[in-house]
């Protein structure tokens, strides 16, 4: 269980109202649970249904310090361990987010009539997490804990769909503390809904405890949930929102794509509950960032994601990112109101069809960059699969080098983008250690990859304020059209990605800029260069990188800061 879960067992009878004879009990709690941490609460409930999933619904009202009131729900658990299923079992689950600092308290009840009761909790400032990632509202081409503290995700993709059958403490160890340990706060996923592609673990690891991980039989999640699955997955998920580390469901909740239980399976109340009981289980974990439905789907279609992604929408009431993932972000529909961002891939950037750039152009920079322009539709955009970023499937299959990794990771937040990115190999031989495995240890070559990802997070970090600036390529003149990409905010500070140290010029408002510095995105050598003078837009200041045997980022900043 997670560490800052804090657990409550409430009588079944506690009753307010509901019978003459039976008088309402209050339980107090002592303990507390830092802010933007997962509070859970267990009562049991012996009463015999034919499906303890359906027959019967735990509703649960919060009111804040404050006194506002919110409206959410419980869960059937079986035994409460991962055992159990639709007929055995006596244990309900209540879990909350809270996201005020005081005294909450909260009433629950049975849809069926069976007595509920009533309790509260502390939530406390020490220990707690920053929040759910939304899109920054002063500036929506990024992200920001709660819309307002803002935050660069260092992501990874992790793809060890089986590795919830491995011994949790061994993923743990050698998957999950070596990438915090280096930094990232943001992972993609494929087991979040575990749904396929369970042969896919850590090979140098433990042998599976089992991998029967599928959390539903096709067409039946109303009475078939794997309640094992849950447990396990939790573990993982509990564990990352301990240390703040958002997590992106790649396959997300339709197996169809993957061979998993098909979504147009489940009848419309089987897809109601579904969803409800997902949201009910993870939705108080502050990292799920966010909802999504599968990979590469158009985006308007009500019977699939974007009927999903409503259903989403009526029942968290922490209102996480929702999102669906386009391949084609040339025709997308993320302006849609059902969606908070968008989660591109750079396909289809300049033919009609994708089979013309497959293999050819998508290992290119610049189509990472293009795709992640035409995705902003006032909203951040996540590049979730940029086929030079990935180690694993697409380079063999274009040929991308590091070198081509690198610069698409500039060419994404060049656009005002943020990426994921992975240096592991393997779709089925898959590997924590050694030469194919996570970037982090000597034997593999792509830790030089990790590096430049880093520097990446450093500049953008520590050079600039990212969440200030905006793509703004056409300040760029003399340069090659395609290679040479800028941020800004006019008159305060800008960024230009320059390969091969390509010369260029840069219309920037008329002004002082006293700090001019070159950085090697290969590594990290900083070069100061003397300050410099605009007269204004009109009159473009050429600048030349230290040289041409690297790839250079030049930072200004105006005097004034």
């Amino acid at each position: 269980m997670p560490r800052y879960v804090r657990r409550l067992l409430l009588a079944g009878f506690a009753v307010f109202g509901v019978c003459c004879t039976l008088s309402a009990e209050v339980v107090q709690m002592t303990e507390s649970v830092p802010n933007h941490r997962v509070f859970e609460a267990v009562v049991t409930n012996d009463r015999d249904y034919d499906n303890k999933f359906t027959d019967t619904e735990l509703l649960v009202q919060y009111q804040a310090p404050s006194g506002r009131i919110v409206e959410f729900r419980g869960f059937f658990d079986g035994h409460g361990d991962g055992t159990g299923d639709a007929r055995s079992g006596n244990v309900w689950k209540m879990r909350f987010m809270p996201d005020e600092v005081g005294t909450w308290r909260f009433v629950y009840r049975w849809t069926d009539g069976t007595p509920g009761g009533r309790g509260s909790f502390e939530s406390v400032a020490d220990g707690a997490g920053p929040g759910i990632i939304k899109a920054y509202r002063k500036n929506p081409r990024w992200f920001a804990y709660n819309g307002t503290d803002p935050v660069w995700l260092k992501s990874y993709y992790e793809t060890g769909h089986g590795s919830l059958g491995q011994d949790f403490d061994w993923i743990v160890e050698n998957v999950y503390q070596p990438l915090v340990d280096h930094g990232y706060n943001h992972l993609q996923v494929n087991w979040l809904m575990s749904l396929c592609c369970f042969e896919q673990y850590y090979l140098d690891g433990p042998e599976p405890e089992t991998l029967d991980l599928a959390l539903y039989k096709e067409g039946k999640p109303s009475s078939t949930m794997n309640l094992d699955v849950w447990h396990r997955k939790e573990r993982h998920l509990g564990w990352l929102n301990d240390y703040d580390v958002g997590v992106h469901m790649f396959l997300g909740f339709e197996g169809a794509k993957n061979e998993g239980p098909r979504w147009d399976k489940l009848s419309y109340e089987e897809k109601d509950f579904y969803v409800r009981y997902s949201v009910a289980r993870m939705g108080a974990h502050a990292n799920i960032a966010g909802w999504n439905f599968v990979w590469e789907v158009p985006g308007d279609r009500v019977d699939y994601e974007l009927g999903f992604t409503r259903l989403v929408m009526q029942y968290d009431v922490f209102d996480h990112l929702r999102t669906y993932e386009d391949e084609f972000p040339r025709y997308n529909h993320f302006d849609l109101p059902e969606y908070t961002f968008a989660a591109v891939e750079n396909h289809e950037i300049a033919a009609p069809t994708k089979d013309m750039e497959r293999y050819h152009i998508w290992r290119d920079a610049w189509t990472h960059h293009m795709a992640c322009l035409l995705g902003y539709r006032g909203k951040p955009v996540y590049m979730s699969e940029g086929n030079a970023l990935w180690r694993r499937f697409w380079q063999e299959l274009t040929e991308a080098t590091q070198d081509d990794l690198r610069r698409s990771a500039w060419a994404c937040v060049t656009a005002g983008a943020s990426f994921n990115w992975n240096g592991h190999a393997g779709e089925y031989e898959l590997y924590a250690g050694g030469p194919t495995g996570l970037p982090f240890n000597k034997e593999n070559e792509y830790t030089k990859s990790e590096r430049a990802v880093q520097i990446v997070a450093d500049v953008m970090t520590g050079e600039v304020e990212f969440y200030r600036m905006r793509p703004n390529d056409f300040l760029l003149v003399g340069h090659q059209p395609l290679r040479v990409y800028a941020l800004a905010e006019e008159g305060r500070q800008y960024l230009v990605f320059a390969p091969d140290g390509e010369p260029f010029s840069l219309r920037m408002k008329a002004g002082d800029y006293g700090r001019v510095r070159w950085v090697d995105t290969v590594t990290g050598k900083r070069i100061d260069a003397a300050p410099v003078r605009s007269g204004g837009v009109d009159d473009p200041v050429a600048f030349t990188a230290p040289d041409g045997d690297t790839d250079w980022v030049l930072v200004v900043r105006s005097k004034a800061d």
